[in-house]
């Protein structure tokens, strides 16, 4: 039986090394997972992301499922019979203020879970900032 190993890909040589960009681009095409090392984010800025992503996620169906495709085989993806363990609710586009409003108004987030997920995101976006 083949060994299984997630890919790791080293932040520190993606910008100088056209290797790790292949494997960076392999990884995403074979895996479709890779694990990240030497990434500048903080292990406390993790753990908030973590417990958004579990707030998001413990969220009743009928909220998640307003999470709607921006474009095809985006939005809510429950688990199924084939992947028990994959829940997902996407954001297009990290980068627009627009696409995070949308995203928050389709799942109905307080004003605070607002302006938490928008600071991680930024956090996340801008990490020496």
């Amino acid at each position: 039986m083949e060994e299984s190993n997630i890919p790791v890909i080293d932040m520190e040589k993606i910008d100088c090394e056209e290797g790790e960009c292949k494997k960076l681009r392999e990884a995403c095409e074979r895996w479709g997972c890779f694990r990240i090392i030497n990434h500048s984010i903080s292990e406390t800025l993790m753990a908030e992301m973590k417990k958004v992503n579990e707030a998001l996620l413990d969220l009743p169906l009928e909220i998640k499922k307003r999470n709607t495709e921006v474009i095809a085989g985006s939005g809510y993806m429950a688990p199924s019979a084939v992947n028990p363990f994959y829940e997902a609710l996407s954001l297009y586009d990290l980068g627009s203020s627009q696409a995070m409003h949308n995203f928050c108004s389709q799942l109905h987030a307080s004003p605070q879970q607002r302006l938490l997920f928008f600071i991680i995101i930024h956090c996340f976006r801008f990490p020496s900032q």
